[in-house]
């Protein structure tokens, strides 16, 4: 497949392409102006801004998929109360011209990664999830994804959203399940979320819409 990957200089954006185009796929990776970013071997590298609507657009055309990585930035990624560096709406902001930029491409198919506690899967938050949406910049980030899924939701386009659960580093355990619990104690290596969305791009159809996902 021909596949564009936005935010690939990201944690998870970066392994995904890694793993696209080891799997021996046609990859672009749009990153930053200014991204400290070395891309693997035969990987096209796009610079731009999300947010620039006819950047997207000419990004896109010539791709098959489309995936996101793209997510709130914050001065001190370890700390939820540091302040924001991206625009309060960029996640939600960034998919309504990725939508538009693929209906005029003619591409139909998108994953952008969400997170588990966003959307219908609020009720089922822990009790720290909790308190970080309701006191930090986490709820922001939640917030600006709820309605980033319901652009995907609305665009008509064969899209998926998975919530991963506490993201961690370290290698992929090759152990990714779908749940509808998640714990204090759940997590998934941002290898697993990468991998899992490439093996739903490479399905023929998205296992569901939006699927919260963990190490299993």
């Amino acid at each position: 497949m021909r596949l564009i990957v936005f935010g690939a200089s990201g944690q998870c954006g970066r392994i995904l392409v890694e793993l696209a185009a080891a799997a021996g796929h046609e990859v672009s990776a749009q990153v930053r102006d200014g991204a400290d970013y070395t891309p693997p071997a035969g990987v096209r590298v796009l610079r731009g801004d999300p947010l620039d609507a006819a950047f997207v657009a000419a990004a896109i055309v010539g791709h098959d998929h489309v995936a996101s990585g793209l997510g709130l930035r914050r001065s001190n990624p370890a700390n939820p109360w540091s302040r924001l560096v991206s625009p309060p709406d960029f996640c939600s902001r960034s998919a309504a011209h990725i939508v538009a930029g693929m209906r005029a491409a003619g591409v139909t198919r998108v994953t952008a990664i969400s997170a588990a506690g966003v959307g219908d899967s609020a009720a089922r938050m822990n009790w720290l999830m909790r308190f970080f949406v309701a006191t930090s910049n986490v709820g922001v980030g939640y917030r600006d994804l709820a309605v980033m899924e319901r652009v995907y939701a609305a665009s008509g386009l064969d899209w998926q959203t998975p919530r991963p659960t506490r993201l961690t580093d370290g290698p992929a355990s090759g152990a990714v399940i779908e749940t509808d619990a998640f714990p204090i104690s759940a997590a998934i290596a941002r290898a697993d979320v990468a991998a899992y969305m490439l093996a739903q791009l490479q399905a023929p159809t998205f296992a569901r819409r939006t699927p919260t996902i963990t190490r299993g």
